[in-house]
């Protein structure tokens, strides 16, 4: 074109010195050399559609090679050398002259240099990436509610048939497409398509109404999944793609639940998720199995936001499921994938503290038998698993992002809660104290002794996060006491009916567990005697029921009064222990026992000179609270500072007492 233009110009009378050389008569055969070039040109462009056909043909669908033939800079492209030929070709028949020498000149050096762009179409649609690319684009265009709906007909839109048919027909090329990538082991395709399904639904949801209920491209597009998922775990070389096939299914799931306000549009979609959770069982290279117990956890809260509980009901109902069969069988990769829904579980139940405290409804049931089927799974998984899946499962509730944890940071979000969802509040709370007793209590053989741990967590949490009345918490934590009360009697009288060692550690959690109570409840006397009178009642039972002096039952008895003896000296920091609760005092007297330490050559702490709990942390010569990541350090620091005073307490303690058992004796 620039030398066409200063060809014109010398022509009509401007003289440019640098353009001299291309300012001459044109030879008297340009037309028909042009004509030649003209021709190879046009050879190089059937080279390079033929070279695309073939590539697009190679691996994958045939329709593939027609894509290129929508474009219109290539179509633009193809006609403007068709023009350029053609004149050129009239040119040499007639033997123009000028000016139309000038022209012809023109179309061939353009002619020319648009093999650039051709070599441009060749390297972009070269890629099988890029032609999907192009196909997302046209289609994303295309989808609009004008599109998708007949005219209203008595102001009910209906769906066009026709072009919902034409848009599955030009999603399934995408389909067929990623399985082909996948069986051809093409990873760059196979994400490029998922992306490109993932964002053909996200328009058309936005282009379609929130009603809709039984979604005709919504059904089909599932189906091709399902097709998709059976070539991602049809061979074990294939099963690095199943994690970015499930991750897909649940974005579109979970688009389904934010797009659509009735539950039935993602049952499918949260189904196809148990599907491939199930069979991704047979691999072991794959994430997949966990990414379909998040996505649908995922989903399970975002109906929950939404207000859709017919979608929640759907979607729990698959992650119980699947909680049920990874609780089924003692086997590692199971427990960590039960650990997996057990935290879904967790989301779920915060996620209605959230909703109840922002919106202000209350769906109990739907909190109740959520915690049930949660209970439910873990007890079977409890019983079935062995040490090491067992310790496992129970990390997952208590370990280093406990539920306590987690529930009162959610708590503490929403203090200034209306007081009329008070109420409520402390149901859904109530409920967490039912869920704790029935995962401890029953089958209380198989716990792990972090069980204990846990109900020290959520004892912190609702003291210091619920945000409800004080005669509520109180009474959360009354039925909390007596639940943890009920484990330390299934324990002890299972160690003793046995006559072996009850295990160290839980004496290391009722001492903590008790240590908070007498801390947050050190000014309510009354408070003190209700949390304390149960468990003194429990050590008189057990010492009645199991005289046997000289043998490990008296040993594990003995652990027993320590605990109290120690919650003894705490309490009679703040009160005469008489008035809080004299039958503790009365048991503390009657087994009384001195220890002689002076044989022992290693220093011993004030808790071992004076028969105190032993089996804790020591703080200052005192007693320290175990370290947990609910708590902070400031807080570890006041409640020992608080219950070890200066530490003179323990030796006068246990002189007053030894003086009381010697007056009695």
């Amino acid at each position: 074109m620039v030398s066409s233009i200063g060809v014109t110009l010398g022509k009509i009378g401007f003289s440019i010195d640098a353009l001299a050389i291309l300012v001459q008569n044109p030879s008297s055969g340009f037309f028909g050399s042009s004509l030649n070039l003209i021709l190879s040109i046009i050879s190089l462009v059937f080279v390079v559609v033929i070279f695309l056909v073939q590539n697009a043909n190679q691996e994958y669908s045939s329709r593939l090679s027609g894509v290129i033939l929508h474009d219109k800079y290539f179509l633009r492209t193809i006609g403007f050398i068709l023009a350029a030929s053609i004149f050129n070709i009239s040119g040499s028949y007639f033997s123009w002259g000028p000016p139309l020498t000038v022209i012809g000149y023109a179309f061939s050096i353009s002619t020319t240099l648009l093999v650039g762009s051709l070599i441009a179409f060749a390297a972009y649609f070269v890629d099988v990436s890029n032609i999907i690319d192009y196909i997302v684009k046209d289609l994303k265009q295309q989808i609009s509610q004008d599109r998708i709906y007949r005219p209203a007909f008595l102001g009910i839109a209906l769906q066009d048939e026709d072009y919902v048919s034409k848009l599955n027909t030009d999603t399934q090329l995408i389909v067929s497409t990623c399985i082909q990538a996948i069986e051809e082991n093409q990873e760059n395709v196979v994400d490029t398509c998922l992306n490109a399904l993932s964002e053909i639904v996200e328009k058309y949801l936005e282009e379609t109404t929130p009603s809709e209920v039984n979604d005709d491209f919504l059904n089909e597009l599932n189906d091709q999944f399902q097709f998709i998922g059976s070539a991602a775990f049809d061979d074990y070389t294939r099963q690095k793609y199943s994690e970015t096939v499930v991750e897909t299914v649940g974005d579109i799931g979970l688009a389904i639940t934010n797009h659509r306000e009735l539950g039935s549009p993602g049952s499918r979609w949260a189904n196809l998720l148990k599907s491939l959770f199930q069979d991704s069982l047979e691999f072991d290279r794959t994430a997949a199995a966990h990414i379909a117990l998040r996505k649908l956890g995922d989903m399970s809260v975002t109906a929950i936001s939404n207000g859709d509980m017919d979608s929640y009901r759907v979607y729990q109902g698959e992650v119980d499921k699947l909680a049920v069969l990874c609780a089924s069988a003692n086997h590692s990769y199971l427990a960590g994938l039960l650990q997996n829904a057990n935290l879904q579980y967790q989301k779920m139940y915060v996620a209605f503290i959230d909703a109840l405290c922002t919106d202000g409804y209350a769906p109990d049931i739907d909190v109740s038998t959520l915690l049930e089927d949660f209970a439910d799974s873990f007890n079977q998984a409890k019983s079935n698993y062995g040490r090491y899946s067992k310790q496992v499962l129970f990390a997952g509730l208590f370990g280093l992002n406990p539920f306590a944890g987690r529930v009162g940071a959610h708590l503490q979000q929403h203090q200034d809660i209306d007081p009329a969802e008070q109420k409520y509040i402390s149901e859904y709370l109530s409920e967490l104290v039912s869920f704790l007793r029935k995962v401890s209590l029953q089958n209380p053989e198989d716990n792990h002794t972090d069980i204990y741990k846990g109900y020290t967590q959520f004892l912190f949490v609702l003291q210091e996060t619920a945000p409800v009345d004080s005669d509520a918490r109180r009474n959360l934590l009354i039925d909390l006491n007596d639940n943890f009360t009920r484990l330390i009697e299934k324990d002890y009288r299972r160690s003793l009916e046995a006559t072996e060692n009850l295990d160290h550690g839980i004496n290391h959690r009722i001492t903590d567990f008790y240590a908070l109570l007498i801390y947050f409840y050190r000014e309510d006397p009354d408070a003190l005697a209700t949390f304390l009178d149960p468990l003194v009642t429990l050590y008189m039972d057990l010492v009645d029921d199991h005289p046997s002096p000289g043998t490990i039952n008296e040993r594990t008895l003995h652990q027993l009064y320590q605990e109290l003896k120690i919650f003894g000296v705490w309490i009679s920091q703040f009160h005469d222990l008489n008035d809080i609760s004299p039958e503790l005092k009365e048991a503390l007297t009657e087994n009384f026992q001195d220890v002689d330490t002076s044989g022992r050559r290693i220093y011993t702490s004030s808790l071992q000179r004076y028969d105190y709990p032993t089996n804790t942390f020591h703080y200052r010569d005192g007693w320290w609270l175990r370290p947990d990541t609910i708590w902070t350090n400031g807080f570890q620091d006041r409640i020992c500072n608080t219950l070890n005073g200066d530490g003179s307490q323990y030796e006068e303690f246990h002189n007053e007492l030894q003086d009381f058992a010697e007056d009695t004796n």
